[in-house]
This record gives structure tokens, sequence and C-alpha cells, in this order.
């Protein structure tokens, strides 16, 4: 088995890039900590002394935040951003997809003749229908129709986190500069604005592809509940 296979270059972008964002973040952060504190950002300074080392180190360390976001956001914030509001205001589809999913659940237990008639209700809980439709249609295909909108998603979402934590940096960087008022309160505001801009339009994007997931997984649910065309055409 190659352990390897999960660590493909879309899969390491989708959490490098969120996890560079992330980097710079803590550093403007350690700066800016620093700064009220009165004393030296030791990172930063060894980015300065060490620059060589400090790229190198840099590249596992965004991944390393990446993968850390990635867990973030599937402990609770895709499910309070994305899938929830995906499922309100699509209950049709989704519905679709919950009865795709029973039938493809009720096809495998049936199948288990042998199983103690108690352990239905947690088969129906904890039973992915989506894995248990691999061995129809192939691991190959499987990830494919993963990896069209899922990882976009993934993406999406742990760089709207990546860019939150970078625009509190920045303002807390504007507020302790020395420019004026007006100046820092023009800065400010611009700042949040971009941000919410753009935040905004990575989850439009993140809640659209979860959707278009949803609808690719139960068209995959379909096909493998119709019947082959040899058992629907004519003698």
């Amino acid at each position: 088995m190659n352990i390897f296979g999960a660590f493909t270059f879309g899969s390491l972008i989708k959490t490098f890039l969120p996890g560079l964002v992330w980097l710079l973040a803590i550093l403007m952060l350690e700066i800016d900590v620093a700064r009220m504190l009165n004393v030296e950002p030791p990172l930063w300074t060894f980015v300065k002394t060490k620059d060589q080392a400090a790229l190198v180190l840099a590249i596992p360390a965004s991944i390393l935040i990446g993968l850390i976001s990635n867990i973030v956001v599937f402990m609770g914030i895709n499910d309070w951003l994305v899938r929830i509001p995906v499922r309100r205001r699509n209950r049709d589809l989704c519905a679709l997809y919950d009865a795709l999913a029973q039938r493809i659940r009720e096809r495998c237990w049936a199948s288990l003749k042998d199983a103690a008639p108690g352990l239905k209700g947690a088969f129906d809980s904890n039973i992915d229908p989506e894995v248990v439709a691999l061995h129809t249609i192939g691991v190959e295909k499987l990830a494919y129709l993963r990896e069209q909108y899922w990882y976009h998603l993934e993406f999406q979402l742990n760089l709207l986190l990546s860019l939150a934590a970078m625009a509190v940096a920045l303002v807390l960087l504007i507020v302790m500069s020395a420019a004026s008022a007006e100046l820092r309160a023009a800065l400010i505001l611009t700042c949040i604005a971009v941000a919410t801009l753009i935040m905004a339009a990575l989850l439009k994007a993140a809640r659209k592809n979860y959707c278009r997931h949803v609808a690719k997984m139960a068209s995959m649910m379909a096909a493998v509940l119709c019947p082959a065309d040899s058992e629907t055409l004519p003698h």
C-alpha cells in the first residue's frame, strides 16, 4: 500500500497555500504583540537573520498549519458555514440524496443475512453509502468525483480562515502604526471591507461547490441503484 497516495499535488496545495497565509498572519501577530510588550519578536528575528533556513522551514510549516486549519474546519466550521446553510436552501436535492443513501444502505443490509436485527439502527447511522458504493464504481472514480468540488471547498474554507487571521493582524498593525488617526481609520475600513468581500466570495464559492458535490454523489448513487442495461432491455 502506498502510504503517500493521499499526498497528491492538489491535496497539498489546498492546505499549503492557506497554511502559508496563516504563517504570515502569525508572524504579523507576533510583531504586533512584541510591539505592545516592547520586546524583540523571536520568529521575525530568526527570519531576518537566517532567511534561507526560514524559507526552507516555511514549506513544511505551512503544510502543517494548513492541516491543522483543515482539522478546525471539519470540527464544526464546515457544518456551520456550509453544510447546514446548503441543506436549508436546497431541501429537495438533500432529500433526494438522503433517500438514495438510505436505499444504498437498505440494499447492503439486505445482503447481510446473518446480521442481528438490533444492529439496524447503528448500521443506518454509521455506514457511509458512498463507501458502500466503492465496489461498484471503483476508488478512482469516487476520488475523481470528490476532487471535482470537495477539494475546492476545503481550500476555500481554509483560505477564508487564514484571510480572517491576516485581516486581524493587519488591523492591529495599523492601530499601532504612527500614522494619523484619520489615515488609520481609513486603512482599517479599507482592510475590513476588502477582507469581507474576499471572504464572502470564498464562502459563496464553497457553498456552491458543496451543493454540486451533493448532486454528483446523488448521481453516483442513482447510477449504482439503477439496473444494468441487460436487466432493462426487452428480451
